[in-house]
């Protein structure tokens, strides 16, 4: 069963070993900044005490939510992870009155590309040599 819950600072670790996993691109001590900047909107999936999955996002302007990062680690993918995570910062952002979502993912991230896009996301842009190997971000919005 999938536990749906807030960051707690014990789950630092998991977070550390997930992101490596998947992105290996952040310094791991910006996520502990992250919560203590934005603890309300930093949310992990745990599942039998384990975290396999976290999104982190933040009020980036007047009715703008945005998610910085979302991964779920790679031996828990595609069991609807990364789907009840992205429901449940929605509805974080829904009770805080964002109208609309924005995120950027890899031009090459075909997977990340299609899961947001059938969640609602579509394209609004492109931020060229957005990533540290100065590959192309494509920019998604959703409605909420």
């Amino acid at each position: 069963m999938i536990i749906i819950r807030k960051f707690q600072p014990a789950d630092f670790p998991w977070i550390i070993d997930i992101e490596r996993k998947v992105f290996n691109e952040h310094d791991p001590y910006l996520y502990m900044k992250f919560y203590e900047n934005y603890p309300d909107t930093f949310i992990v999936a745990q599942i039998n005490g384990m975290i396999v999955g976290y999104v982190a996002g933040f009020q980036a302007g007047d009715g703008v939510g945005r998610i910085f990062s979302l991964a779920v680690h790679p031996l828990y993918q595609r069991r609807k992870i990364g789907n009840s995570l992205l429901n449940e910062i929605i509805h974080v952002f829904t009770e805080m009155h964002i109208k609309e979502m924005i995120l950027e993912v890899r031009w090459s991230n075909i997977v990340a590309k299609k899961f947001y896009q059938k969640l609602g996301f579509f394209q609004y842009g492109i931020a060229e040599k957005y990533y540290n190997n100065a590959e192309d971000a494509c920019l998604m919005k959703l409605r909420i």
